[in-house]
């Protein structure tokens, strides 16, 4: 299982500033039988392959939890990646849930059109609640 993946992580000395193109994607703890991963900064083609490897493991669990409230940036390819996940987990019988999504984040789903595909909550323990039950 992932522990975590973390890319450019690097911090501006005297300042919370991360450089362009940081993110982290990283497993929290959750019930059992539930994925929940967090995901954070920005959010592009060099994030997709780790989130892939986090929802190709949560294929054979009850649900998947994706913690969007630290998202910066979301670009198409991660778009897609999302959509990609949500069909597959789909056809697994595997919820996939987004929660605490952030305007920009909201903003590129309503632009998109592809808000109403997706099953979105408030927070990820309302997230966590509606998988587990």
């Amino acid at each position: 299982m992932n522990e975590g993946h973390w890319v450019h992580e690097v911090r501006i000395d005297g300042a919370d500033v991360s450089p362009a193109g940081a993110f982290t994607i990283a497993s929290r703890p959750a019930p059992p039988d539930v994925a929940l991963i967090e995901l954070a900064g920005e959010l592009d083609i060099a994030a997709t392959s780790a989130l892939r490897s986090y929802v190709d493991e949560a294929a054979d669990r009850r649900g998947l939890v994706l913690d969007l409230s630290g998202a910066t940036f979301v670009d198409s390819s991660m778009l897609k990646e999302l959509l990609r996940a949500n069909a597959e987990l789909a056809r697994d019988d595997t919820k996939l849930v987004l929660s605490g999504i952030s305007p920009v984040v909201r903003r590129v789903l309503e632009l998109t059109r592809t808000i109403a595909l997706f099953t979105i909550v408030g927070d990820r323990d309302e997230a966590v609640l509606l998988v587990a039950s």
